[in-house]
């Protein structure tokens, strides 16, 4: 689910995600909390873009910790 994934970013991927929103669909509410988000008024260009996003951020993450693992066993070796 799209909710989960964006869970697991980082809050300066939050604040991107909160961009792309405000760029397509400036329907949102800015609370002392957060920013609330009705999905319900998004529409398909804007929730594909924002998925497309997450998708990006978490397969980077992926990608770097999968470095990282490879550098700890070439660091191993030496």
């Amino acid at each position: 689910m799209l909710k989960d994934q964006i869970d697991k970013l980082e809050m300066n991927e939050h604040k991107q995600i909160y961009s792309i929103i405000k760029k397509l669909s400036p329907q949102v509410t800015k609370t002392q909390n957060g920013v609330l988000v009705s999905t319900d008024t998004l529409d398909d260009d804007t929730l594909t873009e924002v998925e497309r996003y997450v998708l990006f951020c978490l397969d980077q993450r992926k990608r770097m910790d999968d470095d990282m693992k490879t550098r700890k066993t070439y660091e191993r070796m030496m």
